[in-house]
């Protein structure tokens, strides 16, 4: 089974693994992604093919005449579109040159207009077979869209669902490693909530600060938030807040999934739209207990109240009242993070998803 693999990004650790895992059953995958990518020496070295290539645009003509050279020579039975970007440019690529099956992934939830002539090139795009998407919510969100209100474009049988998998072995920590955060101001001894994430609005990062005005004065927690900066919605409230010196926003740090095991709470404080977030995943993966909001999948990598704590979205008290609870219980923390560790390396694993998305492939080819 020969499939075409494309990618406007780089490749994370989770995906080169699975186009790996892919690779051992069988699959012979060709891939094409940004060049520099961390992950391309790994995936070449496990027998993958791979060709680096920097898409400009979500209309790339110079991509799309590759596209279709490869169209010609290869003869590919599928094509797995990881990213949005590469799909638009493949459907307009196969234009005229045969039908191979397409199956796309999809991370986020909402934003999908059918009033955006692009979303008719990648997700509504009628020869889209099959959808992955990386969690439930996601999924949901696809079954329940209508178009003109009528009648649905999506049901079970072209909509899946499979987590992104992990190895907790990924994130072990190296005793011989110093720690970060003191290196980087944090006090040695303070307690550290922490998040990973590009700062946005709809991450919650302005509510994440006022949070942190609501936490009882000891033990004196401190706020690490680790993510480039896309929006400065937060300036207002870190500026008005009475424990600003305690908030500390590092920016992009090339060690951040280090960084995430170093914490003593993990958070992911979305508003919306949240896919399946890899930062908590990565600290989850690392014994760190963490707190996140009902928004999009986040609530799905965790059970209630055993391997960590499910807020409401844009509810800084809430978010305050998980905090305070696991700062004043060691012993409660220390079990969360546990049974966090324990649910990634269960329900999150790299091998269930090579064998879900093999499935997918077999299902897809079967039907064509």
């Amino acid at each position: 089974m020969k499939v075409l693999c494309l990618f406007d990004t780089g490749v994370d650790r989770g995906e080169c693994h699975l186009l790996i895992g892919l690779k051992q059953a069988g699959v012979e995958p060709y891939v094409i992604c940004r060049p520099g990518t961390a992950r391309v020496e790994e995936l070449r070295e496990a027998g993958v093919r791979v060709e680096c290539w920097n898409i400009l645009s979500k209309i790339d003509p110079t991509f799309i005449r590759r596209l279709r050279t490869l169209i010609r020579v290869c003869d590919f039975d599928l094509v797995h579109a990881f990213r949005k970007s590469a799909l638009s440019n493949y459907t307009l690529a196969s234009l005229g040159l045969g039908h191979r099956p397409v199956v796309a992934y999809r991370g986020i939830v909402g934003n999908l207009s059918y009033w955006d002539p692009f979303s008719w090139l990648t997700f509504l795009n009628p020869r889209l077979k099959k959808l992955i998407c990386v969690a439930d919510a996601v999924q949901e969100y696809f079954l329940q869209k209508r178009f003109l209100l009528f009648f649905h474009l999506f049901d079970a049988s072209n909509v899946v669902r499979i987590y992104k998998g992990h190895r907790v072995e990924w994130y072990a920590r190296d005793p011989g490693l110093e720690p970060i955060l003191p290196a980087l101001g944090i006090p040695e001894q303070a307690r550290v909530i922490g998040c990973v994430s590009r700062i946005k609005a709809r991450k919650g990062i302005r509510e994440l600060i006022q949070a942190m005005a609501l936490l009882p004065k000891t033990p004196a927690a401190h706020l690490v938030v680790v993510g480039k900066i896309e929006d400065r919605s937060y300036e207002k409230a870190l500026a008005e807040s009475p424990v600003c010196d305690r908030i500390h926003l590092l920016g992009f740090h090339p060690d951040a999934a280090r960084i995430a095991g170093e914490f003593d709470i993990i958070t992911m404080p979305s508003l919306r739209r949240e896919g399946l977030p890899r930062a908590v995943i990565e600290g989850m993966a690392q014994g760190v207990a963490p707190v996140v909001t009902d928004a999009g999948g986040s609530a799905e990598l965790i059970e209630a109240n055993v391997s960590g704590l499910i807020v409401p979205p844009g509810d800084p008290g809430a978010l305050a009242d998980a905090f305070s609870r696991l700062l004043a219980d060691d012993a409660l923390r220390e079990r969360m993070g546990t049974a966090a560790r324990q649910r990634i390396q269960e329900h999150f694993n790299v091998d269930a998803t090579v064998a879900q998305t093999l499935a997918v492939y077999r299902e897809v080819l079967a039907a064509s």
